[in-house]
């Protein structure tokens, strides 16, 4: 016997409603207590579960893709896999049920088998890998399988798929290899992405698109063009703002120049990244934080660059996770980034390897959001190769296009496909060979 007790006043959010885990049943089967406030209605999902509410007092109506009926106190509404459903309280008081969901495997295949493709290309981005070293097996077990065999599954069910990866040569994991090497980025950069695309091609890993960033032409005029988008983002501020620099050389620390204490979770991270909690750092703010370049503790300065102003970004960002089913870590990530007020992350750094920032001299674009930009001019070029019409600026030619990733990175995390949305995903580190 198991008891489970919880408070009507300690609910938290899941799906724009409140909700309370009462525990998981030795079948596997979950229970939930769900709370709907008057004139409130339920963010619209649906998931590989079969999922039952039972109704315990309140009224209000059931919306699913075979339309919509009334339910009160004493009903009991079954959902069969991926069926979409939403819950709406039009009454006056609050609408109380408890969920109660199971997975059965026959069940959730029949139902699949029943979805129809969707009539629009679906792509699938594995993270595209620092070519500082070759792939190791946590690499091919993680991201680039997983892509593979996710793209695999939807073709063979009739759907458009695309696998789409390259190499991320502009990465300043790269300059360190380059440095260990007594070699140049770009020749680093170029062995190495060689060296990827032919272990993956060893893996049978079919990638539909491979993109060598530095090797087309094209896609520097097109990240200049989107930077200079960016910059016109009333989220995006240019201003002076505490930077850190080695103390014996005066080098600009950034990425691997640079390690200490991640400020959210406190555990060991490199510069602007934690690998264990996905968060973002300042490097200023690390704890005990360490130069690559010397022993003396590094001294902060300041420097004129571009910077995200994510409390602008939070509505976008909510937008985007509710449509995508992100895995709880990911919404958990972005509950924590919250609470660090101002919390603003530069676009560029001072660096002698990576695409040049325009008008902000002796700087280059982040490969970050460099990365985020790429995945569209790949889309971009697989349009070009296949004689398709994907242009970044013109969606409507295609209709709304469906973009899954599957990355090493907690923070960058997505599943996103019209099938269905999981509960949950899996998660792991970005793969950027040997760092």
């Amino acid at each position: 016997m198991r008891k489970s007790t919880f408070s009507r006043t300690e609910l938290s959010r899941a799906f724009g409603i409140d909700v309370a885990t009462l525990g998981t049943g030795s079948a596997g089967t979950g229970f939930s207590f769900g709370k709907v406030a008057p004139g409130v209605t339920s963010e619209p999902h649906r998931h590989d579960e079969i999922e039952a509410f039972v109704v315990l007092s309140g009224a209000g109506k059931v919306r699913t893709d075979l339309g919509e009926i009334s339910i009160k106190a004493g009903d009991v509404v079954l959902f069969d896999p991926f069926e979409a459903h939403v819950l709406h309280n039009d009454g006056d008081e609050d609408l109380n049920f408890v969920d109660v969901f199971w997975r059965d495997g026959k069940a959730a295949l029949d139902a699949a088998a029943q979805v129809a493709a969707p009539g629009r290309p679906i792509f699938v981005f594995s993270a595209p890998p620092t070519p500082n070293g070759d792939l190791h097996l946590g690499h091919l077990s993680g991201p680039y399988l997983g892509a593979d065999v996710y793209t695999r599954f939807l073709r063979m069910n009739g759907a458009e798929a695309y696998h789409l990866t390259g190499s991320d040569d502009y990465q300043s994991y790269v300059v360190t290899r380059a440095d260990a090497d007594q070699s140049t980025p770009a020749k680093v950069a170029r062995h190495y992405a060689h060296e990827v695309r032919t272990t993956l091609g060893l893996l049978d890993c079919e990638i539909h698109s491979f993109l060598h960033t530095m090797g087309d032409a094209a896609y520097g005029e097109f990240q200049v063009a989107c930077f200079r988008s960016l910059l016109r983002s009333t989220a995006v501020d240019v201003s002076e703002s505490p930077a850190l620099f080695d103390a014996v050389t005066g080098d600009y620390l950034y990425e691997p120049d640079v390690s200490g204490l991640c400020p959210d979770c406190g555990a060991s991270a490199g510069g602007n990244i934690c690998e264990d909690c996905g968060a973002p750092n300042l490097c200023h703010d690390l704890g005990a934080v360490r130069s690559r370049h010397s022993a003396e503790a590094p001294l902060v300065g300041f420097v004129r660059r571009p910077e995200l102003d994510l409390e602008r970004c939070y509505v976008n960002i909510d937008r985007h996770l509710r449509a995508s089913g992100a895995p709880v870590r990911i919404l958990d990530l972005f509950a924590r980034l919250r609470q660090r007020a101002d919390l603003s992350v530069p676009l560029t750094h001072p660096s002698n390897w990576g695409l040049p920032a325009e008008g902000l001299r002796g700087q280059v674009i982040w490969a970050w959001p460099e990365m985020a930009f790429g995945f569209l001019y790949n889309i971009q070029a697989l349009g070009r190769m296949l004689g398709r019409d994907w242009m970044r600026r013109c969606p409507a030619t295609t209709g709304r296009l469906s973009i899954s990733s599957v990355s090493t990175i907690p923070s960058t995390t997505l599943y996103s496909t019209p099938l269905f949305m999981p509960r949950c995903s899996p998660t792991g580190r970005r793969g950027s060979g040997i760092t």
